[in-house]
Formats: structure tokens, sequence, C-alpha cells
């Protein structure tokens, strides 16, 4: 599409995009995905201004911003936050377009992304290795899978975001947890924010039936949630009183009712739900093994009591793994709670039963706040290749996009999308907003420090309670990856 159309389309799609979100974004203060809400517009009723990049006045004469895609992803699907060729009548889409239309004519530039095969094979991997070798200036960003931007970090293949001009990670379009997790030795090397949607889709979190709810009698958990008291003792209780053979063949099947539906990643998540990480970031900006502590050690234990019993919990990944059966035995009201990721919540949109959201729950009640892990298999992040054609224009070209993507495309996903066409109440809503306010970036799971991100799901996979046998026999290889790993990031300069 031509410039001229281009601006067209994005004036007309402005006005309406906006004044959707209008409807239901008026709480200034109320949290939209990776930012607050405030300011969507240029000035408000109360004569606040609206939040804007620190950016040159400045046109790049057509120059093509390419930008690498990759993600992993069982289904084979990219997930890709750039692309969007035309308005096709799908908000998330029609907003992405009306992103990349507005830089385009503002700055004078061409948005290109290129896909790259998903799933963690090194394709993508390899391509910015090799675009960086021969310094082709091929990309001038990616947005790739975790595992990938974590290698290419540690082997100095990535720019320092901090160390960018025009890139202000303060921001409010940059994810803050993202990036309190993730700085080493002082340097930020991926990250997230508004510029993606994928990263919400990664964050994991427990969907619940109500019809269930109502016949057993069961809490109200937006209220449990909301007063502080969501534990995993409350878990517990409840997955307890609900499971039934029904087809009374004497077998628990896929046929049957549970409790919940297990997902294998979830003992990282219910790891992370404690506040405790497998790795974290110490003073002196390296990253340090913390994964043995009590309380991990106990959520274990207690998640586990009902993760082993095959009447109350079904693990489905283990029954001949089929992502879109679980999907099927929640939606057909055999399971009280199913364990998940927010990209799960829009295969839901048929369920005839009314469901809704819940963070993962606290290890007690004393625990300040709640904890929801971003998958590191599902992760997507930002990151800039080493070499660049022209870096200025990389920063204010993400600075610009990311901006962008607070008022268009947050609004859009997070509003409309994901509030509006897939959740059932507002209950649900606010659910949202403190999962994805209080996510957790675990370096140990995106390293795969020790392994032991595959060695936590194995004692649920085996029906296996040794977590301290397990975290001894693999702490001295642990210790070892990860001194090469801070030793590495030391010698990164520039």
């Amino acid at each position: 599409m031509d410039r001229l159309n281009r601006k067209i389309a994005v004036i007309l799609l402005l006005s309406l995009l906006l004044a959707g979100v209008s409807a239901c974004a008026n709480d200034k203060n109320t949290q939209i995905g990776n930012v607050q809400n405030t300011d969507l517009s240029a000035e408000t009723s109360e004569g606040e201004t609206e939040i804007k990049p620190d950016l040159p006045d400045i046109t790049f004469d057509g120059a093509e911003f390419a930008i690498l895609v990759s993600s992993n992803d069982e289904a084979g699907v990219v997930k890709n936050d750039f692309e969007a060729t035309e308005m096709t009548g799908d908000v998330i889409n029609d907003a992405r377009f009306t992103r990349n239309a507005y830089i385009e004519e503002k700055y004078k530039v061409d948005i290109v992304d290129y896909p790259q095969p998903a799933g963690h094979n090194g394709t993508a991997l390899n391509a910015i290795k090799r675009s960086v070798s021969a310094a082709d200036f091929a990309y001038d960003a990616a947005m790739m899978a975790g595992y990938d931007t974590c290698a290419l970090a540690s082997t100095d293949f990535l720019q320092d975001l901090n160390a960018i001009n025009y890139l202000d990670l303060s921001k409010p379009w940059w994810d803050q947890k993202a990036n309190a997790d993730l700085t080493i030795k002082g340097k930020m090397f991926y990250t997230t924010g508004d510029i993606s949607t994928a990263d919400n889709d990664a964050t994991y979190a427990i969907m619940f039936n109500k019809q269930l709810v109502s016949d057993y009698r069961l809490p109200d958990y937006y209220s449990l949630v909301k007063n502080g008291t969501w534990t995993i003792d409350k878990f517990i209780e409840s997955v307890v009183q609900v499971h039934s053979d029904l087809d009374g063949n004497g077998e628990y099947d896929t046929n049957d009712l549970y409790g919940a539906l297990l997902w294998d990643d979830t003992v990282m998540g219910m790891i992370n739900a404690t506040g405790d990480k497998c790795c974290t970031v110490g003073p002196d900006g390296e990253i340090q093994l913390t994964l043995n502590t009590e309380r991990v050690v106990n959520m274990l234990e207690k998640y586990f009591s009902v993760g082993f019993d095959n009447a109350v919990c079904h693990t489905y990944q283990r029954k001949n793994w089929d992502g879109v059966a679980a999907i099927n035995m929640f939606s057909n009201n055999q399971a009280l709670f199913f364990l998940r990721l927010l990209l799960d919540v829009e295969s839901l949109r048929s369920m005839e039963t009314d469901f809704g959201i819940l963070p993962y729950p606290k290890y007690d009640e004393a625990q300040s706040e709640y904890y929801n892990t971003v998958g590191s298999w599902h992760s997507v992040f930002m990151c800039v290749p080493k070499v660049q054609e022209n870096l200025d224009r990389t920063g204010i070209l993400l600075e610009a996009i990311a901006a962008e993507s607070m008022k268009v495309v947050t609004p859009a996903y997070y509003e409309i999308a994901l509030k509006g066409k897939y959740t059932r109440d507002n209950e649900s809503s606010e659910m949202l907003d403190i999962i994805l306010a209080t996510r957790v970036y675990d370096l140990g799971w995106y390293y795969q420090i020790g392994t032991y991100n595959e060695q936590v799901m194995n004692l649920l996979r085996n029906f296996k309670n040794d977590f301290s046998s397990m975290y001894k026999k693999l702490e001295k290889s642990a210790l070892k990856q990860l001194e090469r790993l801070n030793e590495s990031f030391a010698e990164i300069t520039g």
C-alpha cells in the first residue's frame, strides 16, 4: 500500500479504534498488560497530557526496517507481532496495521518482517549469527524465542539495549518487570513490552469452570484473590472435592471428571508462585542459583499431594500429549481447573459453560502478592543484533513502535479482544490485571541452568517427589554452568 493510502487508513482506523477503546479504558489507572493506561489521548478532560517518546523529528528516506520474527510453538505457528498487510476486521491485526502504517508514514520507512520457522531448531538463531558475523545488516531488530535470545546474548551477538540512543527502557511502554528480572551485569540484551502481545500469551494462568463451582458449592475465587487468601491450600481444598469416574469403567481417563487438568510446565509456575526463582540476578549483577528454598520444597510437596493422584488430577501431557483434547475436556465440564497459558483463553470462546480466570495461588496468606510465570518455551523477546547499519535509526524506530503500540495495540488486545471477546465477566478482567502486573521472568528457566527446568517437570511426569536429591545431584554442574555464563557476560563490552 502506498503511503498516501496508508495515511488515510491510519486516520480512519485510529478514530474508530480509539473511540472503541475509550469506552472500556476510561480509568487511567487501570493496568493494561505491560503498562499503566495513562493518557491514551493527546489531552484528557482533566487537562492531562499524553506520555510521548522523546524522539527527534526525522525521516529515513524510505529505508527498510527489517525485523526477524520467530518463536517456539507446538503447532508450528510463528507468533508475529508485525505481520499486518491489510485491514481484515480482526481488531488486533487492524491495530497492528494502524501502528505500522503510522510509523511508516511518520518516519518514511518500510517495516518488513522476516518470519523464520517456528521451533527451537536453531534457524532463527543461526540467521542472526550469520548476519552479525558477515556484517551484512540483514536485520535491524528481532522478536525471537527466549531460548534463542538467551543463547545470542551470552555469546555477544546482541546489543545492550541500555546503550542504544533514543531507546528508553524506563518508559511505560517497556515492561518494567522484564527489565528488573532480565538485566545482567547492568546490561539489558532483550526485553518486551507493548511492542509485543506474545508475552501476554506466554503468561501462565488458571481457568476455572463456574458451573462446577456452583454444583459443588465451592468458594468465590475472585473474592479469595482480591482479599489475598487465594493460596495453594485453598487450591488443594477445592481440587480434592471434584472428581468422578463418569463412565464407570473403574479407570480414570479422558472420559472422567477431575479437580484439575495439569500441564508439565505448571511445576515451574508453582515454584515461581512462591516468589522464589530458579535463578536471580544478585546485587553484583551476576546470575545466582536460588532454587533450593524451604518455600519451594514445601510448595512442591503440597502441589504433588494432589498432582500425583490420578483420580483427582489429570496430567494430560502424559496421556499421549494433545492440547486440543485437554481444551475439549475443560470445555465439556470435565475439570474444575485448567492450568495453561493466557494464549488458551481464545480457544475457549465456544465453551457453553461460563469460565473464569485466576492467577497462580500464593504460597501462604502472608505473601505480599501473586506471581505468574512467563513461560520459557513460549516466551518471545525483542532484541537488536550486535552489528547495525544505523543504530540510532533502530533505537528511534523501536521506541516509536513501542510507544505507538501502547496507544493502539495493547488496548485492542487487552481491552477489546482479551477482555471483551474471550472472557465472560468483569471479575476476569480484574484477574487479568493482577496476572499481567505480577509476571515473573526466571533466568534459570530461560538459560536452562542445570537442566532444572526439565528436572522439576520430571518430578510430576514420573510422580516422584524427590526434589532435594534431584537438586543436590545437579547442583555442582548448575553452579559450573552459571560460573561460565557469568564470565561470558563479564567479558561482553560495548
